[in-house]
């Protein structure tokens, strides 16, 4: 009998317990925003918390309503009161781009002109902003203006509003779910969590983009900063070598294919000491690769692996040798010929070809600020290791004839007479 009663009184349970959200679900936004204002008028700051929520929920309920551009406007009031002024100021941004055409648009805008001017973290991009507060985004819908604010937040590279802007980038979502730009708004939201340093959020941030958006043309940008990320920030290199390896295979006419290679095998030569990996890398990074200066640094990357960690000097000396030959330029072709020449002085006791390539760099490079200098050394290397105190003169005596008027000069005549007395001359 008990049972029966209860079967009866179930569904006036249920309907009691529906009551609360058919209540609330009519609730007056005017009513609701008039306790809100008032909350708000007991400037209470130990309140902050609390009715920044309330104001934020109150925008959510109430999207159309007259009142959420004020109940926006409040949010930045209140952060500011508290002296929160980041987030006061992505408040008050959200605002202007939000809600155009309106009062509270016109008093954020003035509210975030007097943070982005007083500000020392604004001095890198206090110009665009000011310009963007002044002509923000015109867009049609409200869709459209909160993509307008977001692509502005992304541009602004400040730590301290990330934790708002990776809570409007949340509300975009909820918001507008059938939006066909997901993939901009889950880039800028895993680059806000690296940006302030939550590694772990933002790994897993980019790595939304290979299982929702796998047409996405971030994906290598994502796929390259999350190897990157793995790598410097997690420690872990074997997944960032896995996830770089995707960009090279699966993106290798991105722009960031060629960097992914380049930091394969950085990874392999610094952390996982895969040497015959690191310079199979840099060698294919070395034959494919346009850009003159990462290109050297790949074949100085060889040269190094093959002199310090499997000690094939000959090998060494053929990359140092190459970047002389291709990539000369600057100053790298001087500190190629004299890696290459300490080889041979201290590795395979070979003097006079350690001399030649000292004296390389006076020759092809003569106004390279260490040409006399490397004079001077072939001619002690002649001196000290070979004793052939002749060819040691005849380096010595390129610093009179070349270089005259150099301060190294002296030198070179004291070390000539020296040399002289020992030959006997």
């Amino acid at each position: 009998m008990r049972n029966a009663k209860l079967d009866m009184l179930a569904p006036l349970l249920f309907l009691l317990l529906l009551l609360p959200s058919v209540a609330f679900s009519e609730v007056d936004p005017d009513k609701h925003f008039r306790f809100l204002q008032e909350t708000y008028n007991r400037h209470d700051k130990n309140l902050s918390e609390f009715l920044v929520s309330e104001l934020t929920q109150f925008t959510l309920l109430f999207p159309e309503s007259e009142r959420t551009p004020e109940a926006q406007y409040l949010i930045g009031k209140v952060h500011q009161e508290k002296g929160n002024k980041m987030a006061a100021f992505a408040a008050f941004l959200k605002t202007v781009y939000l809600y155009p055409g309106t009062t509270w648009k016109d008093e954020s805008a003035k509210e975030a002109r007097k943070i982005v001017t007083e500000e020392g973290a604004f001095k890198d991009t206090r110009t665009s902003l000011l310009a963007a507060l002044d002509s923000p985004g015109a867009g049609a819908t409200p869709a459209e203006r909160y993509y307008d604010y977001l692509k502005l937040a992304a541009t602004i590279g400040r730590a301290e509003l990330c934790p708002e802007f990776i809570a409007d980038t949340r509300m975009f979502v909820s918001r507008f779910p059938e939006e066909t730009r997901l993939d901009d708004v889950w880039r800028w939201q895993a680059d806000f969590y690296a940006l302030q340093g939550e590694h772990r959020e933002a790994n897993l941030s980019y790595l939304r983009l290979d299982y929702c958006c796998p047409e996405s043309p971030h994906l290598p940008y994502a796929r390259y900063t999350r190897g990157m990320l793995l790598s410097k920030n997690l420690g872990d290199h074997k997944q960032a070598l896995e996830v770089l390896a995707q960009v090279v295979a699966n993106h290798p006419q991105s722009e960031f294919a060629a960097a992914a290679l380049f930091s394969m095998a950085e990874i392999k030569q610094d952390k996982t000491k895969d040497y015959a990996g690191a310079l199979a890398d840099y060698r294919k990074f070395a034959d494919t690769d346009q850009d003159s200066i990462k290109t050297a640094a790949a074949l100085l990357a060889i040269a190094e692996i093959n002199a310090n960690n499997l000690k094939d000097y000959t090998a060494a000396i053929a990359a140092y040798h190459e970047i002389v030959e291709k990539h000369g330029g600057n100053n790298r072709g001087p500190q190629a010929l004299e890696k290459a020449g300490d080889l041979y002085k201290d590795k395979l006791n070979d003097p006079a070809k350690a001399a030649e390539h000292y004296a390389a760099i006076a020759e092809q490079y003569p106004y390279d600020d260490k040409a006399t200098d490397m004079l001077l050394k072939a001619g002690a290397v002649m001196e000290d290791k070979a004793k052939d105190y002749k060819k040691a003169i005849e380096y010595y005596s390129i610093i009179l004839e070349k270089f005259p008027n150099h301060k190294n000069a002296n030198e070179a005549r004291k070390r000539i007479e020296k040399a002289q007395s020992k030959t006997g001359e």
